[in-house]
């Protein structure tokens, strides 16, 4: 057995495990949809956990792990607050909430974790330090907490069950294409082994698989989310800012000179090579539906 073949069954198992669990946290209402706020914070938490440790030079240049963490919690936290506030009763106890809260806990943790830069850590490498910690939280964190926003639209899960399938299918298409009938390289520095017959043929199964889900919502589910030329559109909008997503993920740990983020999942590697893709187009695909009008 090659070890490409002993990479691809570890890749199968570990979804077959991981992915009930996940949907099922984000399908269900119960417990005041603490589940999918739960799922949040674990996944950006230790996305975000694996970008630190990608970004950590030294010493003195590596980011505040602990603020860090602590502002994602609250990150995660506010987005539950603001999306389910009104909807779970929370505000009778805690007043309405904003988007203008998620400006306040940035702005409460940047003073925090300056303050104690200032103080407890060296003051070489105080940029690098600040910049990787909060940028960490807005790209990681905020990006990805954005499910908890998804989830709380009318017919949510079914918009999130959508973007993972189409990435999923994006990334499989895309490597076995490469795989099959990769000839002409993309030429990008930080993804030099990608070719073009692969991110075309993603492109395609992605246009293909959305026009089917979208075809079985609404023959079996009674969902009519997209119309057939809508749909394609929105196929080809997931797979090339997916696609983006994981040359970012390249491009950073190209950075960091290592392969994978993390060994959290067998078969794929860290918690972030997972996401990568839903991590970059999880708010991009939720604000195209606030502004389709979708409430």
């Amino acid at each position: 057995m090659t070890d490409r073949t002993k990479e691809t069954i570890l890749r199968v198992l570990s979804a077959v495990v991981a992915l009930p669990v996940y949907f099922f946290a984000i399908y269900t209402d119960s417990f005041m949809a603490v589940p999918v706020l739960l799922v949040s914070m674990l996944i950006s938490t230790i996305c975000l956990i694996e970008f630190y440790m990608i970004a950590e030079k030294n010493n003195q240049e590596k980011a505040l792990i602990i603020p860090g963490v602590i502002m994602a919690l609250a990150v995660n936290l506010v987005m539950y607050f603001y999306a389910y506030g009104k909807v779970m009763g929370f505000s009778r106890y805690l007043g309405d909430f904003d988007a203008r809260l998620i400006l306040g806990v940035v702005v409460f943790f940047l003073a925090g974790i300056m303050l104690y830069n200032l103080f407890k850590r060296p003051l070489k490498g105080t940029i690098y330090s600040l910049g990787i910690t909060v940028l960490g939280v807005v790209f990681v964190v905020l990006f990805f907490s954005h499910i908890i926003l998804m989830k709380s639209l009318k017919d949510g899960f079914f918009y999130i069950l959508m973007l993972n399938g189409v990435v999923m299918v994006n990334d499989t298409a895309a490597y076995f294409g490469g795989v099959l009938f990769g000839k002409h390289k993309t030429g990008f520095e930080v993804s030099p082994n990608k070719s073009w017959e692969g991110y075309f043929s993603g492109l395609l199964f992605s246009v293909i698989a959305m026009i089917l889900i979208n075809q079985v919502y609404i023959s079996f589910f009674g969902r009519d989310l997209f119309s057939l030329i809508e749909a394609a559109f929105v196929g080809i909008f997931i797979s090339v800012f997916a696609n983006l997503g994981d040359l970012l993920e390249s491009a950073i740990k190209r950075d960091g000179e290592i392969k994978d983020s993390g060994s959290i999942i067998p078969g794929h590697g860290g918690m972030w090579d997972v996401f990568d893709a839903i991590l970059f187009t999880l708010p991009l695909f939720y604000y195209y539906l606030v502004f389709k009008g979708v409430p």
